[in-house]
């Protein structure tokens, strides 16, 4: 029956309800309709526009985002950041951190060398790239040749992690901080101005005096190494200390990197311009000693 809407006469396009029969029927009929030669609702013709949009839209789309990635390739730098600093989300003050890494407290018992052996390989490891440098090499002490001081002395070795464009802001002689420790201030003092141009690093045993620290690599990082600006071969700098705990005793070591723009918060909760160290030295030759005593009574 014709009809009309909005005064047009829509009976030659008006869709006619599917015909009725039998569900296999139908089905088969919206999978391949003989009638108008369509397959899924669609004739051949049909198809071959879809297909052929969606070609073109793709072939767009891909074009439109391999230009926008080649615009952005060409505007990052492989060797500079574009953002850095303060501007970044890695910011201005740099972490400092210890090796060997470890999570937790450093467990040395100087009778079991497989205690403390995993920290003295990942120490050979670290030190694998600083052989051919002649202020490595020219070090004393804390080497591998004598196993870094495990397990009664161990070394520890402070360094700063990689800012780009970072550069540190000296102490000198004249204004040193008030809470920096004695003996620190007094190395400084005795140095020429060239030779205060370092990032000072103090360490303190937070739960007694007992422990011996000592530097035998010097006080300090040299700041001919900043700013680093990702140099091909680029070595960080680092600063061995040599620490000797008393046997069967928890020990804490809190070490402090000192420049003027490096930000030092005490807090656990979000530390800067410090490493804390823990270790705990088992100390079992006078249980050995008194085993043996013992089998040769017998």
């Amino acid at each position: 029956m014709a009809g009309k809407s909005n005064g047009v006469d829509t009976s030659d396009w008006a869709r006619t309800p599917p015909t009725s029969g039998p569900l296999w029927e139908r089905v088969c009929k919206a999978i391949y309709n003989p009638e108008d030669k369509s397959f899924l609702g669609r004739t051949p013709k049909r198809w071959g526009i879809a297909l052929v949009f969606y070609l073109v839209f793709y072939a767009v789309l891909a074009a439109m985002f391999a230009a926008c990635m080649g615009v952005l390739l060409m505007l990052i730098d492989e060797k500079r950041p574009m953002y850095t600093l303060e501007s970044s989300l890695i910011g201005a003050n740099p972490g400092v951190a210890s090796r060997p890494a470890v999570e937790g407290s450093f467990l040395l018992d100087n009778t079991n060398t497989s205690s403390y052996g995993i920290y003295v390989d990942e120490l050979k490891d670290f030190f694998s790239d600083y052989t051919t440098e002649e202020w490595y090499l020219s070090r004393k002490g804390c080497k591998e040749e004598d196993s870094f001081g495990y397990p009664t002395s161990p070394c520890f070795f402070i360094k700063l992690n990689r800012i780009y464009g970072w550069k540190p802001q000296y102490y000198d002689a004249k204004s040193l901080p008030t809470d920096m420790p004695e003996h620190l201030s007094e190395y400084i003092a005795s140095l020429t101005d060239i030779e205060q141009q370092q990032i000072w690093i103090s360490c303190v045993d937070e739960v007694s005096n007992a422990t011996s620290i000592e530097y035998p690599w010097g006080r300090g990082l040299p700041g001919r190494y900043y700013p680093y600006q990702n140099e091909v071969g680029y070595i960080s700098p680092v600063l061995a200390i040599k620490v000797t705990p008393p046997a069967n005793t928890p020990t804490t070591i809190r070490c402090r990197t000192w420049a003027k723009n490096i930000i030092y918060n005490k807090s656990l909760k979000e530390p800067s311009g410090y490493t804390r160290i823990q270790l705990y030295l088992e100390d079992n030759t006078s249980l050995n000693s008194t085993n043996t005593d013992g089998a040769e009574i017998k």
